[in-house]
């Protein structure tokens, strides 16, 4: 193991996207905790006593995604010896030098997680987990904003704020765990983002285009980023050709069917198949936007007396 900052992993499903996580994290030589526990204790059974649906997924998915704090709290009360750890999802692939890389890029922050900069005026309020560095003060720390946001009047009006600007562009998204990280990480000093390039480096956000820290910061294949392999060690390539190694690359919704791939160096297959799925995610999420659009036209007095009940959340592609 090159480094001591260990990197843990929230799942209790047991499939081939954790095997295929476990499998890189021991290829790179980085140690990796797999927390399979459901139980998050009693701070969590309060915060879904108060927590406010603002999501097209379904109550059950958004629950367990901000589940995954209480039970990394629950686990570093009981290890006190772990200041530190990268939290993952189980569709990460690491590789060598990703834990060296982000001690080394996050300096004394608290806490960074992936960030798009707005591009367009349009500012989604997220910041994803899927990499993210945290001291353990930190996570105590969001636990409690997370439970402080839903029981007060101004955090509640604050999430419902984002939501509706979310539907009234009549895309999926809005408040998720990651709105709330974002809300959080603005207001404490921890914004600056884990994956922009740092020493020719870089953490990827979603392989699914090329878009990472910046918008098409990378070029594309097929319908992931231009993935190469430079002497064994995976690289993507800007767009004035520079290559940039990267460090841990986020197979996010129907891309984890091309870890596999990935991790065994076949890049021309990875950009064929995401290429695929994307066509048939673009035409779903076309699909999604014109029922909006119809259902705000109906529905738009009834709407506006009860933003709390409309459904936007999040789903990135």
């Amino acid at each position: 193991m090159n480094n001591t900052l260990a990197f843990i992993v929230v799942e209790d499903r047991q499939n081939d996207t954790l095997r295929l996580c476990r499998e890189a994290a021991l290829r790179a030589d980085e140690h990796l905790l797999v927390l399979g526990e459901t139980e998050a204790g009693y701070a969590y059974k309060r915060f879904c006593q108060a927590y406010v649906h603002l999501s097209s997924n379904t109550p059950e998915f958004e629950k367990i995604c901000f589940r995954r704090y209480f039970i990394l709290a629950g686990h570093l009360a009981a290890h006190p010896e772990c200041r530190d750890f990268v939290l993952i999802d189980s569709d990460v692939l690491l590789f060598r030098g990703a834990g060296a890389h982000i001690a080394k890029l996050v300096g004394g922050a608290g806490f960074s997680g992936s960030f798009i900069r707005p591009a367009t005026g349009w500012n989604p309020c997220q910041i994803s987990p899927h990499v993210s560095y945290w001291k353990a003060t930190a996570l105590h720390d969001f636990v409690a904003c997370l439970i402080e946001t839903y029981t007060t009047p101004m955090g509640l009006q604050q999430l419902r704020d984002i939501a509706e600007r979310f539907a009234a562009r009549g895309v999926r998204g809005g408040v998720s765990d990651m709105t709330l990280l974002y809300l959080w990480a603005q207001a404490t000093g921890n914004a600056a983002p884990i994956n922009r390039v740092f020493e020719g480096q870089v953490i990827d956000h979603n392989i699914n285009g090329g878009t990472n820290h910046l918008a098409q910061e990378f070029r594309v294949r097929g319908g992931a980023k231009r993935l190469a392999f430079v002497d064994g060690r995976p690289c993507l390539e800007t767009p004035a050709g520079d290559a940039v190694r990267v460090l841990a690359l986020h197979f996010q919704g129907s891309a984890k069917r091309v870890m596999r791939l990935a991790l065994h160096g076949r890049v021309r297959s990875v950009a064929a198949l995401t290429w695929a799925l994307q066509m048939a995610r673009r035409a779903k999420n076309a699909a999604f936007g014109l029922a909006m659009r119809v259902r705000r036209a109906a529905d738009a007095p009834s709407f506006a007396a009860a933003p709390a009940d409309f459904p936007a959340d999040r789903n990135a592609p």
